[in-house]
């Protein structure tokens, strides 16, 4: 039998960066973040500055994918959308330059 690693923060941390950039105005927020460079600094920025949870799993041949579901406190989701927001606007600093090369009119 196989066992694999997995971690039930990613897909809550893609799921609030979704939420939040709803939020945001489409120039230059969203468009920056449709750039899968950017939004992988994003979501490594924000994996680590929250805690990280995981499970070992049981792989089996039948199912690709993990049917592991993790709901976290509501205190926890407040600090990880806090998170989210600030991890926005400093990836956007941190990438000003070269975002305005990529976008116009930042």
């Amino acid at each position: 039998m196989s066992h694999t690693l997995i971690n039930l923060t990613l897909p809550i941390v893609i799921q609030e960066i979704e939420n939040v950039l709803d939020e945001y105005p489409e120039n230059p927020y969203q468009l920056a973040f449709s750039i899968h460079e950017l939004r992988q600094k994003l979501i490594a920025h924000i994996l680590s500055h929250v805690p990280n949870r995981y499970v070992v799993e049981e792989v089996q041949e039948s199912s690709s994918h993990p049917k592991v579901y993790y709901s976290s406190p509501l205190k926890e989701r407040l600090h990880l959308e806090t998170v989210v927001h600030g991890s926005i606007l400093h990836i956007l600093r941190e990438n000003a330059d070269w975002l305005s090369h990529h976008i116009p009119h930042i």
